[in-house]
């Protein structure tokens, strides 16, 4: 299924989440007023005006994993051996279920000797379980049809994989950061169901503090999902965007965000 990178949205649908994919996880949506909102799944529930975060990647898949076969030059299709954390399936690799793989929409690169450097964007990719033996704990990864191996692997090359940053979004945990800020929801959304999060533009976002007309907020730093005001921008977490119409602390200020995610 090819699924449009942006999309020209109307009011409201910015609000509208679903138990299924309906879109590539990273698409964005413009509203006429210029509002940016990028496509993402729900890694727990989220509520409305509360900052999120990227999921991590597990520890073991960052980088070194064996490339299982070589790949010529001018291949879509690589495998690479699992030997850490057990992997879901994409649905549309195994045609069922309605569940996002761990990587589908993420990346997969080579961190180290033959092809270093490469990198390519995940259509989909198979279950691979971390012990049985190959084929079992074999990650067979799947990239868009026009993207190819430029320089050939072997079975020396090690790759890592990476999420995509708005893939099982989580609230912004201050005591627990697993990544970047991934955006701001309008609305409430059920943990695995898919929405709209915001990056660009007017938003109401949970405020911790007392924040000040005109100047930037950064991520919360004693409340989860929140923002606090930048005093010193050399302490500053993760720039959100500048406040645009001030509430007290524990309420919802006016935000013009500006996340780059």
């Amino acid at each position: 299924m090819a699924f449009p990178a942006i999309i020209q949205g109307r009011f409201g649908d910015e609000k509208v989440t679903s138990s299924t994919k309906k879109n590539r996880i990273g698409a964005r949506m413009v509203l006429a007023d210029g509002s940016e909102f990028v496509y993402a799944s729900a890694g727990e529930a989220i509520t409305a005006g509360k900052v999120t975060m990227q999921a991590q990647t597990s520890a073991g898949h960052i980088k070194d994993l064996v490339v299982y076969a070589a790949a010529a030059a001018g291949v879509s299709q690589i495998k690479l051996t699992n030997v850490t954390t057990a992997v879901v399936a994409s649905s549309s690799y195994t045609g069922t279920g309605t569940t996002i793989g761990d990587y589908e929409d993420g990346y997969v690169f080579i961190n180290d000797n033959a092809g270093e450097g490469q990198m390519w964007s995940i259509k989909n990719h198979s279950a691979a379980a971390t012990s049985g033996g190959n084929p079992d704990d074999t990650m067979v990864i799947n990239f868009y049809d026009t993207d190819k191996v430029s320089t050939a692997l072997t079975t020396s090359s090690e790759a890592g994989l990476i999420k995509n940053p708005q893939n099982s979004v989580e609230v912004w945990d201050l005591s627990d950061i697993d990544g970047i800020v991934a955006g701001v929801p309008r609305a409430d959304v059920t943990s695995g169901y898919y929405f709209w999060n915001q990056v660009k533009g007017a938003a109401t976002v949970l405020t911790n503090g007392s924040v000040v007309l005109g100047k930037n907020v950064m991520t919360g730093s004693s409340t989860d999902g929140s923002v606090d005001v930048v005093a010193d921008d050399s302490s500053a977490e993760f720039i959100i965007g500048g406040v645009i119409g001030v509430a007290a602390t524990t309420e919802y200020s006016a935000l013009w965000l500006n996340i780059s995610a």
